[in-house]
């Protein structure tokens, strides 16, 4: 049975060619909404180290200062921490040790492929259960007990100044979690499909270079 070759056209294009370049929009999108993440954290960040600065000289020479400012300080840092994951994990701004990477890139270039499809999966596999046991606690912090007289949840709070309850806090890094699990399996099953359709489109005689266009090279050239 002979194989037709694709000819890809402006009306007409194989259908290899839209869902692959849709792919890479939704990945561009999604992209664009890690990128904002990223800075407002890294600014919430700056904001926070500029505070702290002010905090020690204001002890030092006695002027005012802000109460409470070690417990807002950890809440800054949950935020900023957890929901600045997805990211850094899309960027590549992470700390990673490039040990047997060369060595599957020499060997074959799909094993480099399986090695960060393996990466990507652990990430996930960590915020998935981390983001498990934080909604756990979530649930737990939001109704500790039941008030004997009206019946209604009694709330763990903090045991400092201000007394804010638990769960608001662990909410945050919850959902810093969750998208960084989301964003691990995401980006694994995108590799997933745009390798089967990068198969299916060359076995039909179509050039890869269809499947990437001009909008997309940055996202394609990103690492794990």
């Amino acid at each position: 049975m002979s194989t037709q070759a694709v000819q890809p056209t402006a009306d007409n294009q194989p259908a290899t060619i839209t869902i692959t370049r849709a792919i890479y929009k939704m990945d561009g999108g999604l992209d664009y909404v890690y990128r904002i993440l990223g800075y407002v954290c890294g600014t919430l960040l700056l904001l926070l180290g500029l505070f702290i600065t002010y905090q020690v000289i204001a002890r030092k020479l006695g002027g005012p200062m802000a109460p409470g400012m070690d417990q807002l300080s950890g809440y800054v840092l949950a935020f900023a921490g957890t929901w600045a994951f997805s990211y850094s994990l899309r960027t590549g701004s992470h700390v990673r040790i490039d040990v047997l990477l060369p060595l599957f890139s020499r060997i074959h270039p799909y094993m480099r492929s399986a090695a960060d499809w393996l990466a990507l999966g652990s990430v996930g596999f960590f915020g998935a259960i981390t983001a498990w046991k934080t909604w756990e606690e979530v649930l737990e912090s939001y109704c500790i007990s039941n008030d004997p007289a009206t019946g209604a949840c009694i709330q763990a709070l903090t045991n400092t100044y201000p007394l804010t309850p638990l769960w608001i806090p662990q909410t945050v890094v919850a959902i810093g979690f969750t998208m960084l699990a989301f964003t691990s399996f995401q980006w694994m099953l995108s590799m997933v499909v745009r390798g089967i359709l990068e198969i299916i489109h060359k076995s039909r005689g179509g050039d890869v270079a269809d499947l990437v266009t001009t909008e997309n090279v940055q996202e394609a050239a990103s690492g794990v």
